[in-house]
């Protein structure tokens, strides 16, 4: 039987840290977060964000679009924020239109307020291990892992999802610690491969936002199980994972809610910082 990880007291201690942090500002941070339309999961992510900025002190601007809004509208709304000083981080919630083009609306985004860290800047100076800004679910995920004690060197790990948000930096991140890195997507599904590779997986690490589309009984005797989906299902949030049976095989697992995406939150606003202390002036030699 897994023992379940509660992201809760990361998170509490996380909240302490950055409160503190933001007290010592000389300005009040502000993260401007747009959304498109009224998806579900997306309105729960917003509501935490905007309970959170409430807790620690933070400004939050929530800027609401219609699904039919154009996608130069958008840019111009993004470039419009690059050049407010009084807003320190940005952040533009997915999903959106699938016929706008995502790296023209990600490359938008000042790369120094860029607190999802999906701009091209930050997902190409990843590769060379300097990126200004990291996505905050995979460092959820990092540390969870962390949390938890797993050494991922030479582990045999099985990513669900491709996206430029979670599963594109998290892939690289895992591999740079020695993780063999077995990245699933859609295509491997429809190719009946999916099982092959969870049932294989020391550790699986799902982000497709589709319920129950990991079957507990894929699972590996023993495996991590970390669920990063999030999808409405009956009014409520579920996950990738079919949990109740997963946790009967798994060594270790994260519950939908309360586990991958209650860290997130918190490393967006982490990443808030971050953010702040890259727009400060930097001194001439």
């Amino acid at each position: 039987m897994a023992k379940i990880i509660q992201a809760q007291p990361i998170y509490e201690a996380l909240k302490k840290n950055i409160k503190e942090k933001l007290i010592l500002q000389s300005r009040r941070l502000t993260l401007a977060s747009i959304v498109v339309g009224e998806d579900y999961p997306s309105q729960v992510y917003l509501a935490s964000q905007r309970r959170l900025a409430q807790d620690i002190g933070a400004g939050y601007s929530l800027i609401r679009l219609k699904w039919s809004v154009a996608q130069g509208t958008v840019i111009k709304k993004i470039k419009g924020l690059n050049n407010k000083s009084q807003i320190t981080g940005i952040i533009v919630n997915k999903p959106f239109p699938p016929h706008w083009n995502e790296g023209e609306i990600f490359s938008a985004i000042d790369c120094k307020k860029d607190i999802e860290g999906v701009t091209p800047h930050n997902l190409g100076m990843l590769f060379f291990d300097e990126p200004l800004l990291i996505s905050p679910t995979a460092l959820s995920v990092l540390e969870l892992l962390k949390h938890v004690g797993i050494n991922l060197y030479g582990k045999e790990v099985a990513l669900v999802g491709f996206s430029t948000i979670i599963g594109k930096p998290l892939a690289l991140l895992l591999a740079k610690k020695f993780a063999t890195v077995n990245v699933t997507h859609i295509a491997t599904y429809e190719a009946g491969r999916l099982p092959f590779y969870i049932k294989n997986a020391d550790i699986v690490i799902s982000a497709v936002g589709k319920p129950s589309i990991i079957k507990g009984e894929w699972i590996k005797k023993g495996a991590a199980v970390f669920d990063v989906g999030t999808a409405e299902l009956c009014g409520k949030i579920s996950g990738d994972v079919e949990f109740e049976k997963a946790k009967k095989r798994a060594s270790f697992i994260t519950p939908v809610p309360g586990g991958v995406g209650k860290l997130t939150t918190i490393f967006l606003f982490k990443n808030l910082l971050n953010a702040a202390e890259l727009q400060l002036p930097r001194r001439k030699k």
